[in-house]
């Protein structure tokens, strides 16, 4: 079928209704429905906390020991864990716990579970250790009259933080920059300030140099020894963490050299072209990337970013990633013949000479906001450089990913950001197991668990249509190499409250696979590997295999769409792509059904699904804004054709594909509440807000008993972590079209979280734009092609046209 532009609802036309968000339970006594009832095993809790006791004690005095008395210190603070039985209700009990015990809450993380508090009051902390103890009287058996406070029964143990909880990396890989994560006293700004300001004294003092975000609240420390971090994690009550910066580019190894001229020039090198930041180790202008690369060689931590010598044989690294930006897939697959047009302009960031190394965090993000000022129109960039140790499971936010966050909500702004390779997948298989994912050190890298941004994982396509010579069960199966998200909500929460949109990556694509070295062993293969451009002019062309490859994909489609529909925000290019890519050629046997989407996210990218729309498959566009508390339907009626004339079926005869996205301003501190907006969207009947929000007994509204809003924010208390990229899938019978008039309702609904350390700020946003993509399948063979124009026709619908970009780019600044 031919192809067709987009389509945009007309969001203030189409809405016809703004209602409130309101949740039924069926339970009228209980605040929650998720007030999960816990029996305590109070000999259990007494063991436990008795052992927490001593360690305690025995923390304690190794702490103050290895204080060094020479150094003046505004105050001491001590810090205690707390681990909950269950998730602790941050807006109901951190003022109880600061009145009852001195404990004022710090940050959260385990989804709501741990929490870090400092001891405030020490006389009332006092009382919190007495209480214990007479729990631990009465759990053992000891005093069974005993009496202790309620709060101490959530409690399953308890630490005191320690340099050695605090410094989070070998010393032996300290390396020449490190990252300081400082803690917030909201209740006391002005000891915080003092705490701060002595730290960056003392460092100077000796020699260190750091840089100080007041935003963030983290401090960068460069070329310092390790009897100086030691000495300011032994001393200053106002370090939470000490993290190494240690990173790498991602790619596993170059293989043999291509010998062959690029044999290629850019044909539209003069066209204005969307513009992609290549945030990587430079990108050589020895190439026909010269023609599109802006010749700036300001934005650079090291070097110059018109150079790119990284890798074996100096074949480049930032050259391979920016040619796949730039030129896409479809040149590639083609090795570059007949006409070449490019679908990007490029601008060079680079932040590491080699490849490897230790990042400054405060001096990238200082050159992304610099770019950002000095391109406004740039809003798409690439990063394939991750943190060379993978993420815990359930790990939560760094302050990298934070920042990472910020900055694309801040500036409308998308980074597409691979997942890092698993280097050791080639040692530790022998065949395409998939059960190999089970194990921790899969685990996607810092920051490739970023949710403003866009994170792409790697799929066995290696781009040459010759023989297929990848271990893998397909071309679009995820790789061994490819690494997993780290999130497992199962194993914190009961089987009817998680969040089946809570993972990364958000899609797959190309990047090449591993191959067979003999019947027993894996390798890096040439066979299974893409070809990709060499820095070098003399080689042409490399081959290569990783996730950084696929990542540069995905910037490229994301490039299509900008060019394509250059009026569409950012968010929603996101959700485009999202929303083409699908799981259906990749089947899972039923014992790693539960790594589907932690390995493949929403599956491998579709080029003509996520660019185009076509006579039978429409894709509709709403990009609006909603208010905290809100919920806004949609009415989307359906033409008389579906009813009135015999095609075929009568089940299921239009699928519905959605996809939600919208960025959000991230708060540190609280990994559950680190999103703290609930967005979600559901088609529902023809039907009122107050309907739709009802009891099911009263009125149900549903199309699908199974089916209802993309994810839940019905858990006040004690809620989910919430997903800002969703995706639901829905069939319509004829018999829904019949009963409802033709019309069905749309419906999205917004609701802050209350679970915040220190409750919302004040200055925080009560308004939010989403992006939402829905794409109308028709599912019959009779009587089809018509439903693009007809849904124009009976809808507040206009095709999005391809509007030229205006002004003109300077490649030569």
């Amino acid at each position: 079928m031919a192809k067709r532009n987009h389509l945009r609802l007309l969001g203030d036309k189409q809405l016809k209704e703004v209602g409130s968000v309101k949740f039924n339970y069926g339970f009228p006594t209980s605040k929650d429905e998720d007030e999960d009832v816990i029996t305590p095993n109070y000999t259990y809790m007494a063991e436990s906390l008795r052992k927490s006791t001593i360690r305690y004690n025995s923390d304690l005095v190794f702490k103050y020991e290895n204080r060094n008395k020479e150094i003046e210190i505004p105050a001491d603070i001590d810090y205690i864990e707390l681990q909950f039985v269950d998730q602790f209700i941050i807006k109901d009990y951190s003022n109880e716990y600061y009145k009852t015990f001195g404990l004022e809450a710090a940050s959260f993380s385990n989804f709501g579970r741990t929490g870090l508090f400092a001891i405030i009051d020490r006389d009332l902390f006092k009382s919190f250790l007495s209480n214990v103890k007479s729990f631990i009287e009465f759990g053992s058996g000891i005093n069974p009259e005993a009496t202790f406070s309620k709060y101490i029964v959530y409690i399953r143990a308890f630490k005191l933080l320690t340099s050695r909880d605090i410094i989070k990396f070998r010393l032996d890989d300290i390396g020449s920059i490190i990252q300081l994560e400082l803690f917030e006293l909201p209740l006391d700004f002005d000891l915080q300030s003092k705490l701060t300001n002595r730290l960056i004294e003392y460092l100077s003092s000796i020699g260190v140099e750091s840089i100080y975000n007041a935003e963030s609240n983290k401090l960068e420390v460069h070329n310092a020894s390790v009897d100086a971090i030691k000495t300011v994690a032994n001393n200053f009550d106002i370090i939470q963490s000490i993290t190494c910066s240690l990173s790498s580019v991602v790619s596993p190894s170059t293989f043999n050299v291509v010998s062959r001229d690029y044999g290629f020039a850019i044909a539209n090198s003069e066209e204005k072209l969307p513009l992609i930041g290549v945030i990587d180790t430079g990108i050589s202008m020895q190439t026909p990337l010269q023609s599109i690369t802006i010749q700036d060689d300001t934005f650079s931590l090291n070097g110059n970013p018109l150079i790119d010598e990284a890798g074996r044989n100096r074949n480049g690294h930032g050259t391979a990633v920016a040619g796949l930006a730039s030129l896409g897939r479809i040149n590639h697959l083609n090795k570059f013949s007949g006409t070449v047009n490019a679908d990007a302009n490029l601008l060079s960031i680079k932040i590491s000479e080699t490849g490897s190394g230790y990042l400054s965090e405060a001096n990238l993000i200082r050159l992304l906001y610099e770019a950002k000022e000095k391109y406004p129109d740039l809003n798409l960039f690439v990063l394939t450089t991750c943190y060379s140790k993978f993420k815990s499971t359930n790990e939560s936010f760094s302050n990298y990913t934070y920042e990472l966050d910020k900055f694309s909500h801040r500036t409308n702004s998308i980074i597409v950001i691979c997942t890092a390779n698993n280097d050791a997948c080639i040692n530790e298989n022998t065949d395409y197991d998939l059960k190999y994912f089970n194990s921790n050190h899969t685990n996607l890298c810092t920051p490739a668990d970023s949710l403003n941004n866009l994170v792409v994982g790697a799929a066995a396509e290696n781009l040459n249509n010759n023989t297929f010579f990848g271990i893998s069960a397909g071309r679009e199966y995820p790789t061994l190499y490819s690494r997993k998200s780290h999130i497992d909500l199962k194993s914190l929460y009961p089987k009817n409250k998680s969040n089946k949109n809570y993972f990364k990556p958000d899609v797959i694509e190309c990047g090449g696979d591993v191959g067979y070295y003999n019947a027993s062993l894996l390798d890096w293969a040439d066979d299974s590997a893409m070809e990709v451009l060499s820095a070098r002019p003399e080689y042409g062309f490399t081959r290569d295999t990783g996730t950084s490859l696929s990542a540069p994909l995905v910037a490229n489609l994301a490039a299509k769409l900008i060019k394509e529909y250059p009026t569409l925000h950012i968010q929603t290019i996101k959700a485009l792509i999202i929303n083409g890519a699908s799981l259906n050629t990749i089947r899972f046997p039923k014992n790693v059904t539960h790594l589907l989407n932690a390995t493949a996210g929403h599956g491998f990218v579709d080029l003509e699904k996520t660019l185009f729309s076509e006579d039978s498959s429409p894709t509709l566009i709403l990009e609006d804004s909603i208010k905290n508390e809100e919920t806004k339907l949609y009415p989307i009626t359906f033409p008389d054709y579906l009813i009135n004339e015999a095609i075929g079926r009568v089940k299921s005869i239009i699928k519905i594909t959605g996809t939600l996205s919208f960025s959000f301003e991230p708060i540190k501190n609280n990994q559950l509440s680190y999103n703290p907006v609930h967005l979600a969207f559901g088609f529902f009947k023809n039907h009122t807000v107050d309907q739709i929000n009802s009891k099911k007994k009263d009125n149900d509204s549903s199309l699908r008993s199974n089916i209802n809003w993309s994810q839940s924010g019905r858990h006040v208390s004690k809620p989910i972590p919430y997903s800002n990229s969703q995706k639901m899938n829905i069939t319509i019978d004829l018999a829904h079209l019949i009963s409802e008039n033709k019309t069905l309702n749309l419906a999205v609904q917004c609701k802050l979280s209350e679970q915040i350390v220190g409750g919302i700020p004040a200055d925080y946003p009560s308004s939010f734009a989403f992006s939402l993509v829905i794409r109308f399948e028709e599912n019959f063979k009779e009587n089809n092609g018509r439903l693009y124009d007809e849904l124009i026709a009976v809808n507040n619908i206009e095709i999005i046209e391809n509007i030229e970009l205006e002004g003109d780019l300077d490649l030569t600044n």
